[in-house]
């Protein structure tokens, strides 16, 4: 998690994050939250913590998540990381979202740490090793939840503007007074989708190139392990086609938007200019033919 993501123990010989569970808390749903996690200089956790109001134990996941031991207080819904004892991962039954549990083995590069045994889903993340394993595979392996479950907030945001843009494209093809209207909501889909546009490159960008991302080249190795048997690179693709089409679609909109504005004022001041006229000619008329 470092040096983004910084230590959940204060100090420069502070340990891996211990075997406890650990709470991923969104820190995008607030715009307060965001020097956390995109800030140049970002502050230290407990200071950054008691300014956003979050956990003063935790620290901030660069992919826009607070990592925290502290389980109250804390969302019901907000995904999770578990620990188990080393040996068979009892099964998943069926989670919320379209992607099913995936289950993944990762080696530890040190021998006679065996093997750490990942199980990801939409909810949680349970994960089987030994402390050996957990403290030289804790990075790369917090990072991969953080961008698994990333990835499912970005799904669930492409999903909602899609459904959104289905029912615009009427404002797109023939833009008319309810267009007007829905005036408001346009632009805020608008705001919405080019802010998903503008930050989509920073959270795909661990699987381009992990080395920023990371503390050491080891870490940076294993997360591109771990990338490739979650196959994060084909659903990144798939996300950026599905966001390409919601862009474009929303330009169209909010293109067809302003034009009609344009038209509506150019009407409405048109009018006012015949009203006028008429008033005026109506004023000649009285003082022509009035008592």
């Amino acid at each position: 998690m470092r040096p983004h993501v910084t230590p959940l123990s204060p100090g420069p010989t502070a340990g891996p994050v211990p075997m406890r569970t650990l709470h991923a808390l969104d820190l995008t749903t607030n715009p307060d939250h965001r020097g956390l996690w995109r800030g140049a200089g970002a502050p230290a956790p407990d200071a950054g913590a008691r300014a956003a109001g979050l956990p003063a134990e935790g620290a901030a996941s660069p992919l826009g998540f607070w990592l925290t031991t502290e389980g109250e207080g804390v969302d019901p819904a907000a995904p999770r990381i578990l620990f188990q004892a080393p040996g068979p991962v009892p099964p998943e039954g069926p989670k919320r979202g379209r992607r099913p549990p995936q289950t993944v083995k990762l080696r530890s590069p040190i021998p006679g740490d065996g093997e750490l045994t990942l199980t990801l889903g939409p909810d949680a993340a349970r994960i089987a090793c030994t402390p050996g394993a957990w403290a030289t595979l804790e990075e790369p392996v917090v990072l991969a939840c953080c961008q698994y479950w990333r990835f499912l907030a970005i799904d669930a945001e492409i999903d909602r503007l899609t459904e959104s843009a289905k029912l615009d494209l009427r404002h797109a093809t023939m833009p008319g007074l309810r267009t007007l209207r829905d005036g408001g909501r346009l632009t805020a889909d608008a705001h919405a989708v080019r802010v998903l546009m503008l930050d989509l490159p920073y959270f795909e960008g661990t699987l381009t190139d992990p080395y920023p991302y990371c503390t050491t080249e080891r870490a940076a190795v294993a997360f591109e392990a771990l990338a490739e048997k979650l196959r994060l690179e084909e659903w990144c693709e798939l996300i950026d086609e599905r966001a390409e089409a919601i862009e474009d679609a929303y330009e169209s909109a909010s293109e067809k938007l302003f034009e009609f504005k344009n038209f509506a004022w150019e009407a409405a001041l048109e009018i006012g200019i015949i009203v006028i006229l008429l008033a005026e000619l109506g004023l000649q008329v009285w003082d022509s033919f009035g008592p």
